[in-house]
């Protein structure tokens, strides 16, 4: 009798071009994946502290040796005609003058201590106050160039100018869909650094979470098929945030335009979503809808434990928890500016990077208004941990403002607080604010409205488990769960690849 032919496991690369600490999506797909059999790589950027039993990570650096070459070789042009033109040239005479000046003051501390005869002394005095006319005109006319650097290495870095704009312009119509070589070098960056690991992977499928995971995708089954190993592509399509310039407009609507349509599969977060992806692309199917919902689990930790503990706050202080980056867009200037009006309350940032410039800028209101003391920043938890170190607060907010990418589907955090039980506070946006009004598990209010967000968090703690009894529906977080949403995901893998392949 003949023995049962054995295929070999079928492997799955989830590809991020962003760093994979804090990255929930690419987490939960991992695990889906391997739940279901598939032998699953991560490949990712650093910082990579996170971790996916039986998954291999792959950490990824990226260079800059394209992308960084408009910052380290400004055209100062006749806006900046001062201006260094290289960054070597910058860092040489801004440290030039830093290490003179350090001379200078010991120097200054050597003629006080060390005795000399009187014309000797008025000798080095002299020459000692020559050498610091000379650094102060060499430090003035060095900060001046220095400063006309800085101004052109911004410019370059943020291209929102009109003469940018025209360029972008110029790029689309003569480049078409190559424009984002020559408007985006950075991206030729990434190629250079992701594209040998996943040559080396040889997945069977790679799951490519964004368009620049997926041209990076597409290019690596290209090279794969004319290698003879066949390279499936499911491009995960978040909501489209506005660009911050024409040129990346311009950059991202080119990389689209030559990738969209080379998916094997396509999934997103919400059905509106889905249906404009199908119309503005020309998808021949509508993409399946995965939202990024966590796990169901069982009840979450104890009130004592969690965010609670990480501030140090008894069970009986009322906390408010803002889990998220704290860009403007996300509205925490309105949780800080509440803050005097509700006395008591804390509230405690959950955020990617506790260094950022906008978190300082958040915590200097905080000190003017005299409420820092009940301010906590605090870092992220693992991706499965989430949940069970939220639950101990009392409320969790997303204050965030009315802007296109806020109103077609729930924000992960939103599904996360709701498996943490947590009453929700959420401004007006479309998706939030229907929901929350049709399962009662929180409060809406006016977004970038102070007063009216004091409302409804006064609302929430007056009754906090008239809102906790919304959970209690056994459909709303089995509906809302990973388990629920990864079926059509996998129902995608098993048609892509089969059972076995």
């Amino acid at each position: 009798m003949a023995e049962p032919l054995t295929l070999p496991t079928l492997r799955v690369a989830v590809l991020t071009d962003g760093a994979l600490d804090g990255d929930s999506r690419a987490m939960r797909v991992a695990a889906a994946a391997r739940s279901a059999g598939y032998q699953v790589t991560l490949i990712g950027a650093p910082p990579a502290r996170a971790a996916q039993p039986g998954a291999e990570i792959r950490h990824v650096a990226v260079g800059t040796a394209l992308g960084g070459y408009r910052e380290r070789r400004p055209r100062p042009g006749l806006r900046w005609p001062l201006a260094y033109r290289s960054a070597e040239s910058y860092e040489r005479r801004t440290a030039l003058v830093a290490a003179h000046r350090s001379l200078l003051a010991t120097r200054a501390a050597e003629l006080d201590v060390v005795h000399r005869a009187l014309p000797l002394q008025a000798f080095a005095r002299t020459g000692h106050a020559m050498s610091a006319v000379r650094l102060g005109l060499r430090a003035g006319w060095t900060g001046l160039r220095a400063a006309q650097h800085r101004a052109a290495v911004h410019r370059r870095g943020t291209p929102d100018a009109r003469l940018d704009d025209l360029v972008a312009g110029l790029a689309r119509l003569l480049l078409g869909r190559r424009a984002w070589r020559r408007l985006d070098p950075g991206l030729l960056d990434q190629e250079i650094a992701y594209g040998p690991v996943l040559d080396s992977v040889r997945p069977h499928l790679i799951h490519a979470l964004g368009h620049r995971a997926l041209a990076l995708a597409i290019r690596a089954a290209l090279r794969a098929e004319g290698a003879g190993h066949r390279i499936e592509v499911v491009w995960d399509a978040p909501p489209g945030i506005p660009a911050p310039t024409r040129r990346a407009a311009v950059t991202d609507e080119a990389l689209l335009r030559s990738y969209a349509r080379e998916a094997d599969g396509v999934v997103t977060v919400g059905d509106r979503l889905a249906g404009e992806l199908r119309a503005r692309h020309g998808l021949s199917a509508l993409p399946a809808v995965v939202r990024n919902t966590p796990p169901l689990t069982s009840a979450p930790a104890s009130r004592d434990a969690g965010v609670r503990a990480r501030c140090r706050l008894g069970p009986d202080v009322p906390l408010l928890v803002h889990a998220g980056p704290v860009t403007p867009d996300r509205g925490p200037v309105t949780v800080i500016e509440a803050l005097p009006k509700l006395y008591d309350l804390h509230a405690a940032f959950v955020v990617p990077d506790p260094d950022h410039p906008h978190l300082a800028e958040l915590l200097d209101r905080a000190a003017q208004l005299g409420v820092h003391a009940r301010l906590h920043v605090l870092p992220y938890v693992p991706v499965p941990e989430v949940p069970a170190f939220l639950s101990s607060a009392d409320i969790g907010v997303l204050p965030v403002h009315q802007l296109p990418h806020h109103q077609t589907v729930l924000a992960t955090r939103y599904y996360e607080y709701a498996h943490a039980r947590l009453p929700v506070v959420v401004s007006d946006v479309r998706a939030m604010a229907a929901a929350t009004l049709e399962v009662g598990n929180g409060e809406v209010f006016r977004a970038r409205d102070t007063a009216d967000f004091v409302r409804a968090v006064g609302a929430v703690l007056t009754n906090p488990r008239r809102y906790r009894k919304a959970y209690d529906r056994v459909d709303v977080l089995r509906q809302w769960s990973w388990q629920t949403e990864s079926a059509p995901l996998l129902d995608l893998y098993g048609r892509l690849l089969g059972p076995r392949r």
